[in-house]
């Protein structure tokens, strides 16, 4: 299961337009990342859950299919929370009726070795199973400690590690026994009281140290920032967009139906949703989503602007 119902604070305002997992960027929307790494661990059904602006997070989801492996969603009426969402799955029958379950957070984007991963969630007795990284910033990010091998001893706020605390990164990615899966009530509930403190009180929440790469993408400079990774000097657009020849791209991506006139300059900047820049304006580290327009001759640097889209835009 791939969570993607979330409001996405953070994001705001581009989250007032698009769910921060349907936000696009040059690989596909930041979803695309959980399914990708879904479908490598060989999930052959993979559902994902909706919420804030389930119309466009199903319209995200369209046109993203993976060989071998069906999508489905669940619609959530009032926001359930990671395990809220996770029984209301379960009692749909979208996760199946046996073995555990692999879940993955869709609003980062990550590659992962799973292998060691699924190998202890499908063969130890963990009520829950966590992937684990190397903490590249726990002053940032809550810190993980293994205690006995295997075993989550403590789940710790941000804050500078003990001297001798090896600090783990919780990366958005776990296995869910049946067992603990079939347990949570069909109700609004987090996941770190409806399932990692209770395995973790029965000695069962279990932590494996995986191998990869894991981005968040929590704020709007945070999802620019990867972006211009992906893009990694060059330009992208999208076959939908619309790009004068007399326009120059650097660094930018121009995603579904953008449109950029003669003469305009964009830099290290995306443009989606409708987005459009005037003939003879220049645009630099600015993120333009949904039917916002750059008025002819208009300078715009680091800005964000969007606009609501249009109902069936």
């Amino acid at each position: 299961m791939v969570l993607a119902a979330g409001r996405g604070e953070r994001m705001r305002p581009l989250s007032d337009v698009l769910p921060k997992p349907a936000l696009p960027l040059p690989d596909g929307p930041v979803v695309s990342a959980a399914l990708r790494l879904a479908a490598a661990a060989g999930a052959p059904n993979i559902t994902v859950n909706l919420w804030h602006l389930a119309d466009r997070m199903e319209h995200a989801l369209r046109g993203l299919g993976l060989e071998g492996t069906t999508i489905v969603t669940s619609r959530e009426e009032t926001l359930m929370g990671t395990a809220g969402g996770l029984a209301l799955a379960r009692s749909r029958g979208l996760l199946g009726r046996s073995g555990p379950l692999l879940v993955v957070n869709g609003d980062c984007l990550l590659s992962l070795d799973l292998g060691a991963l699924l190998e202890r969630g499908t063969s130890s007795d963990d009520l829950v199973t966590l992937a684990l990284m190397l903490h590249p910033d726990p002053r940032r990010w809550s810190r993980v400690v293994l205690g006995a091998p295997g075993k989550v001893g403590a789940m710790l706020p941000p804050g500078p590690p003990a001297p001798d605390e090896v600090p783990f990164l919780y990366p958005g990615v776990m296995v869910v026994s049946r067992q603990a899966l079939d347990a949570l009530p069909v109700q609004p509930g987090a996941t770190p009281d409806a399932l990692w403190e209770p395995a973790r009180a029965a000695g069962r929440l279990g932590g494996v140290v995986v191998s990869g790469r894991w981005r968040e993408v929590g704020s709007p400079s945070g999802y620019l920032t990867a972006a211009l990774d992906q893009l990694a000097g060059r330009s992208a657009i999208d076959p939908t967009a619309s790009v004068d020849p007399g326009a120059a791209l650097r660094a930018t991506f121009a995603g579904n139906r953008a449109r950029v006139a003669a003469g305009a300059v964009v830099e290290e900047s995306v443009l989606a949703c409708g987005a459009a820049v005037g003939r003879g304006a220049r645009v630099s580290r600015s993120v333009l989503l949904g039917p916002v327009e750059v008025g002819e001759g208009a300078v715009l640097t680091d800005q964000l602007l969007a606009a609501p889209l249009p109902l069936g835009g």
